[in-house]
């Protein structure tokens, strides 16, 4: 009896150490003492000056980003403290569906499609703020100048899955070889290492990368990729109530012109 026991423990303990070790990709960030409850937002941390991972002055990692700060905005609002979660880009839309956690900020654009399974807000970042661009190796500026360089058979090109940006790779370069993986620092070293020739991203994210870490990127603005809808929280459908506070908090961000100074501090 003793032996089943103790057997009993320690699959319980190895349980419980397993579900501390899985801990890791979530970050909760106490606004105010006085809160009692967390809101629980979805990103992808890996996506500067967005949301990224980084060590903090206790030396434990945690994550920051212009839309980490969107997220504790929304959550004071609320009057709730912020929990945020890190996952790959693909599976946030369905962990807000199936009601996992409340809301999405990770450079989200509204599609039709994702708009048949999620609630969207109004866009906090938009066409005029934020330009899609293509990273390319400057060894290869002379090669690619424009999208058309750039839609020829053999030439490889990058995207993170799940993004409109791996949407505009599909159907900008059709005749290219597209590479849509989930990890984007793999993409930005095969970028660096000349493993594909090619990287959709968005501009403040390419800036961020070329000021820190890969100075033989360029940025290849490209008009073509012009009039996307933006990037905007999700929410479960049908959760107006939510939606409505978040609206509200975008409202007063943009006119208070925080969005953009987080944006610039971020991107330094």
């Amino acid at each position: 009896m003793k032996k089943v026991l103790i057997l009993a423990l320690i699959v319980v303990f190895g349980f419980s150490l397993s579900a501390c070790s899985n801990s890791s990709n979530v970050f909760d960030f106490v606004l105010d003492e006085d809160y009692t409850e967390f809101v629980t937002m979805a990103t992808s941390a890996d996506y500067p000056p967005y949301e990224n991972i980084v060590e903090g002055e206790d030396g434990k990692s945690t994550v920051v980003g212009v839309d980490i700060e969107i997220g504790k905005a929304i959550a004071r609002a609320l009057g709730k403290n912020l929990r945020v979660v890190h996952k790959g880009f693909d599976f946030l839309i369905e962990d807000v569906r199936s009601g996992k956690v409340d809301f999405i900020i990770a450079g989200l654009t509204p599609t039709p499609s994702r708009a048949l399974i999620i609630d969207f807000s109004q866009s906090y970042y938009t066409e005029e703020t934020v330009d899609q661009v293509v990273l390319i190796h400057k060894d290869n500026v002379a090669l690619y100048q424009d999208i058309e360089d750039l839609n020829v058979a053999g030439v490889r090109v990058g995207a993170q899955t799940g993004s409109i940006q791996a949407e505009f790779a599909e159907y900008f370069t059709p005749l290219a070889t597209a590479k849509i993986i989930q990890d984007l620092n793999e993409l930005l070293n095969n970028l660096n290492n000349k493993q594909i020739e090619a990287l959709f991203t968005e501009g403040p994210v390419a800036d961020t990368h070329i000021n820190s870490g890969y100075p033989d990127f360029v940025k290849l603005e490209l008009s073509s990729l012009a009039g996307y809808e933006g990037n905007a929280v999700g929410v479960q459908k049908g959760d107006t109530e939510l939606l409505a506070v978040i609206n509200d908090v975008i409202d007063q961000l943009i006119l208070d012109g925080q969005i953009a100074l987080w944006l610039e501090e971020f991107s330094s």
